[in-house]
């Protein structure tokens, strides 16, 4: 199998989901790089990481559209490989998060199998802040990944694109409890680059035939970006998607924390684009979102320990139940990974500001999009 350009991005037009736009915008990208051919053999056994971040339909933007997944899953079956699918979505069920976001059907239709993620197994790494992650073991059992990521601003890491989605590969519980031992973006965000290095999908594909901007992941409002865009380094993908959006990349605190540590691919002057023009798919407009405002999350990347950098940290805002909106699911009491949110049953949940280390946890499960961010 023929290398393939480490630092090279490739972006395609696609304004709709409909298949034949899908497969056309995939066969683009992927003729960059020898064909699909070059990535997928004839028996292989091939994982599709969607974003399934929870149970909800395609039209709310929060997940890969369904389309993106089930062209995807056809080009591998064409190429001889068994196709499965698979991600750990938050506080739902797996099953009731495919049902919801089409991915169901996409298995029925195509015939690819749905992978379902177990206990984790720890696996050594040597990483940037983790020595051992937990990773399902199901990624075991197939011979590569290709990674279908969602392109969405985020309140704590300000964007979430392909290195992101692979956190979806650490099941239950655990991915609470790092956002509890790493509160802050740089110090998470390491820990996502750890998890993508140990995972290491063969390919990344970001949909952002409509994006969301605004208060993402969950809250924000679709936008129509046009575009599918691809790579074999995420870093470097997701270098160009924050350019797409007028991110700079150290707004964006996985990028940022990927140039301190001087990563392949988080050197936008090293990456070359093939495809579309950079400049002639710019969204000059996109509301980057209410929380960290990009420009915190990336000052707190650099910043060494010290009083600055707490003083920084501190002015991140904390979240805020609307009462008129709160339905009392309890879905923000479940995810809170500081166990700070009071809950009965029966009233509105109370946050006890206190203890809150501003990860948006709530936020982002909340299904009702009844939580705001504010500054004391």
């Amino acid at each position: 199998m023929p290398a393939l350009n480490p630092e090279s991005v490739t972006l395609a037009r696609c304004n709709r989901y409909e298949p034949q736009d899908v497969r056309s915008a995939l066969i683009d990208i992927f003729s960059s790089y020898g064909g699909l051919e070059a990535i997928v053999g004839a028996g292989q056994k091939v994982l599709l990481k969607p974003n399934l971040l929870s149970a909800v339909p395609s039209s709310e933007t929060v997940t890969t559209h369904p389309a993106v997944v089930k062209v995807m899953a056809e080009m591998v079956r064409e190429q001889g490989g068994k196709v499965y699918i698979g991600d750990s979505p938050g506080h739902n069920a797996q099953e009731k998060a495919h049902h919801a976001c089409g991915i169901t059907q996409v298995i029925e239709e195509t015939g690819a199998e749905a992978l379902f993620f177990s206990d984790p197994v720890y696996k050594q790494v040597e990483g940037f802040r983790l020595w051992e992650i937990p990773l399902a073991p199901e990624l075991d059992q197939v011979d590569l990944v290709i990674n279908l990521a969602k392109l969405k601003t985020h309140s704590f890491t300000g964007m979430t694109a392909a290195v992101k989605n692979m956190y979806g590969c650490v099941p239950g519980k655990n991915k609470a409890r790092y956002h509890f031992q790493y509160p802050l973006p740089k110090d998470f965000s390491r820990l996502l680059l750890d998890v993508y290095f140990a995972v290491r999908p063969a390919f990344s594909i970001i949909d952002a035939v409509v994006a969301m901007e605004g208060a993402g992941p969950r809250k924000g409002r679709p936008r129509q970006v046009g575009l599918l865009m691809g790579a074999p380094n995420a870093l470097a993908l997701d270098n160009v998607a924050a350019g797409v959006i007028c991110f700079r990349a150290r707004e964006v605190a996985t990028l940022a924390a990927a140039a301190e540590l001087k990563l392949e691919g988080s050197d936008p002057g090293s990456i070359t684009i093939n495809g579309i023009n950079l400049e002639d798919c710019r969204v000059k407009d996109f509301d980057l979102g209410p929380a960290s405002q990009g420009w915190l999350a990336g000052l707190l990347a650099f910043l060494p320990f010290g009083r600055i950098r707490d003083f920084i940290a501190g002015r991140r805002p904390y979240p805020r139940i609307n009462a008129a909106q709160c339905t009392r699911c309890g879905a923000c009491y479940q995810a809170c990974p500081a166990r700070v949110i009071e809950f009965d049953g029966s009233s509105i949940p109370d946050i006890e500001y206190d203890g809150c280390i501003r990860c948006y946890c709530c936020q982002e499960f909340c299904g009702q999009g009844a939580i705001d961010l504010f500054r004391k």
